[in-house]
């Protein structure tokens, strides 16, 4: 029986699955460029109310991975940005990246269905990540430049149907 792959709020977690997602590990560069698990929980729990929708993939009930999508001025802004898109380190290199996005930008399209422009930040060298938001149709808003921890992709793309 194939697992089944799902897109769930992080408020509708139970408590085991979130202590499980805070448990989940991803590589020690991986921490360093997007933040672990851990920390990203901790940011949307201290998030001000309506700026960040923290959304975690699920197989079956299991956390496999997570992202956080930012709001900045809560309703004000028309700009969500992706924050941590992260798989754990047992699930990937399968498809779920890809799979988590597409999902992932869904649901937070049905939350703030006013949104008008997706931006993130990526790591140059992170070529499945880079692959993964080419294919959704991303696309560099500028030159790569010097991020905190070495070339960044600055990308966007219009939400506007």
């Amino acid at each position: 029986m194939a697992n089944e792959f799902s897109v769930k709020d992080l408020c509708a977690l139970t408590e085991g699955q979130l202590a499980a997602l805070r448990k989940l590990r991803v590589s020690e560069h991986q921490e360093v460029l997007g933040k672990s698990f851990l920390e990203s929980v901790a940011d949307w729990d201290n998030a001000p109310e309506g700026e960040v929708l923290g959304l975690c993939f699920l197989l079956d009930v299991q956390p496999i991975g997570m992202t956080l999508f930012r709001r900045q001025n809560a309703l004000k802004s028309r700009t969500v940005s992706v924050h941590g898109l992260k798989i754990a380190i047992p699930w990937q290199r399968r498809g779920y990246g890809h799979q988590a996005f597409l999902q992932a930008v869904a649901h937070m399209k049905s939350v703030w269905p006013d949104a008008e422009t997706l931006k993130l930040a990526v790591d140059a060298k992170n070529t499945p990540a880079l692959a993964i938001y080419r294919r959704f149709g991303m696309s560099d808003s500028g030159p790569a430049f010097d991020g905190p921890n070495g070339k960044e992709h600055h990308m966007e793309k219009s939400l506007r149907s």
